[in-house]
């Protein structure tokens, strides 16, 4: 994968990177904006978002309104990653760059977290030429393309276009041995195709190669729910109590109702009534999720109506 001509990343741990971008933010504000276009891949690939973040948001509060001299993608890399509190002029910089840049980006990656974070809020044609200009990239850049161009919600695509896309880029992908692109191509194509749980399994499998813990934890809930559907309750009952033991290691409290709510509705049709009245009451229980908790009251009333009717 390209990263701009600096070769491939170094293996750091995550708080290291963060810990030499903060160093250069002291005396080098170009090297530290450097590192964090560098890193951009790096942070995603691992599921260090929030990383990404930190380290973005420390050199743009410093660079404010400034981008330097010959680093215009660095600058729309790291306002990328620190979307959610840059200033509003920082954002229109951004937008500015990525309009005013002719030919593809130098960063491979670039094309695909723009498409990510800022793609769903543009129009579907200033999202078409961006990928156009892409085309003419590195073989990841092209493979990121048809990635966006399938993406759901990012153009104007048919479904039959969507997914033709989508399987190109998985193609591409696999051919690059890019475990990352090929998760993505297939989180994207689940949701665009009649039979999902071929495809669900593959992107779990990769989920957890990534050690991407709380996308392991949402694809085991998918495929419990695929299972549950086609009657094997057993397998979904396996998947959901995975999930869970995950939500419940990793703090992700919405996993973790999700999970519950799952085994509930999996104990229903078991007929293992008093295991779902367990689950759905640990439901109700976990504060600030009103989605859950009418989910699990929704799941209760289900429950409670079996029970008259046997």
């Amino acid at each position: 994968m390209n990263l701009g001509g600096s070769g491939e990343p170094h293996s750091l741990e995550a708080d290291q990177v963060v810990s030499a971008i903060e160093r250069a933010c002291e005396s080098d504000l170009r090297t530290a904006l450097r590192l964090v276009a560098r890193y951009s891949a790096y942070w995603w690939s691992n599921g260090l978002q929030d990383e990404a973040a930190a380290a973005a948001e420390r050199v743009l509060s410093m660079l404010g309104r400034t981008v330097p001299v010959g680093l215009d993608e660095e600058y729309l890399l790291a306002v990328i990653h620190g979307a959610g509190s840059a200033e509003q002029e920082q954002l229109e910089l951004a937008q500015q760059i990525v309009l005013t840049t002719t030919g593809p980006f130098r960063y491979s990656v670039t094309v695909l977290l723009w498409a990510l974070v800022f793609g769903p809020f543009e129009p579907a044609g200033v999202v078409e030429d961006v990928l156009e200009r892409n085309e003419a990239g590195d073989a990841w850049a092209r493979a990121a393309v048809e990635l966006c161009r399938g993406y759901p919600g990012l153009t104007a695509a048919a479904p039959g276009d969507a997914a033709q896309a989508l399987r190109t880029a998985l193609g591409r992908f696999r051919m690059l041995e890019d475990r990352w692109g090929m998760f993505l191509a297939l989180c994207s194509l689940r949701q665009v195709v009649d039979e999902p749980l071929d495809i669900t399994t593959e992107a779990l499998e990769l989920a957890e190669q990534l050690c991407l813990a709380e996308e392991t934890a949402l694809l085991l809930c998918e495929r419990a729910d695929l299972y549950r559907r086609l009657g094997k309750l057993e397998d979904a009952h396996a998947d959901y109590s995975r999930a869970l033991s995950i939500g419940e290691h990793a703090e992700l409290t919405e996993t973790v109702a999700a999970a519950r709510l799952g085994l509930a509705r999996t104990a229903r049709h078991s007929g293992n009534v008093p295991a779902a009245r367990t689950h759905l009451s640990a439901v109700l229980n976990l504060p600030n999720l009103e989605d859950a908790h009418f989910e699990a009251l929704h799941e209760l009333r289900a429950l409670n109506a079996s029970e008259e009717s046997a």
